[in-house]
């Protein structure tokens, strides 16, 4: 009995063999997990010191793209505004430019016109046919009035008028005195061809009044002459 027990030892001692064992794997468990655990916070920390720092630079970013955005709207606003005022000057500076040209035309229009009427004027001319002579007649001369009831003074009156509107058409048609001063028979005179005609003014009726040989030019001065 007293063999068996020496052989397999005291129980006792081999259970606090274990445990100690089992003790010091403890510690060791409890160092490796202490030790891990302190990485993992310092870790941890790294990790939140590196989350609050990309948050921070999130919200700058943030606070410059909203800064951005408000640059862009408040330049993108001054170009509409500076496209508007553009067009709105464009279309009154169009206006003024169309306004100019009318009035540049219109005057220049008229510059021709009196250019023309100058150079009619200028170079005055006898009529060419006798209907030209009566169409100009009926036209710029017509009769409204009684002339049997047209005194002399009136008769004086109406062809030295009449000598002007002749002119003023650009034609030849000057008033003659009458011999001895009997105002009762002054009358116009004008050339066609070879055939003076006598042209009373108060009742607008013409009459040969003698011919001519070679028959008269158009033109006393040719425009071409530059006289």
């Amino acid at each position: 009995m007293s063999k068996s027990v020496g052989k397999t030892g005291n129980p006792f001692k081999l259970a606090t063999i274990i445990l100690g064992v089992l003790v010091v794997a403890a510690v060791v468990v409890i160092a490796v997990m202490a030790s891990q655990n302190g990485k993992a916070n310092a870790d941890l920390k790294d990790s939140q010191q590196q989350v609050a720092s990309l948050q921070s630079q999130a919200s700058s970013l943030q606070g410059n793209l909203s800064s951005a955005q408000s640059q862009l709207t408040a330049a993108t606003a001054a170009q509409a505004k500076a496209a508007s005022d553009l067009a709105a000057a464009k279309t009154a500076s169009d206006a003024q430019i169309s306004a100019l040209q009318k009035d540049i035309s219109s005057k220049q229009s008229t510059i021709d016109s009196q250019a023309a009427q100058i150079k009619t004027m200028r170079y005055p001319r006898n009529f060419s046919t006798i209907d030209e002579l009566t169409n100009w007649l009926q036209k710029n001369n017509p009769v409204t009035w009684d002339p049997l009831t047209v005194t002399a003074v009136q008769r004086v009156q109406m062809t030295f008028a009449l000598q002007i509107k002749a002119a003023r058409d650009g034609y030849l048609m000057p008033a003659v005195l009458p011999m001895f001063g009997n105002l009762d028979w002054m009358t116009n005179r004008t050339v066609v061809g070879d055939i003076i005609y006598e042209v009373r003014a108060w009742d607008s009726f013409a009459q040969i009044g003698g011919r001519v040989t070679p028959a008269v030019p158009s033109y006393p001065i040719p425009p071409e002459s530059g006289k």
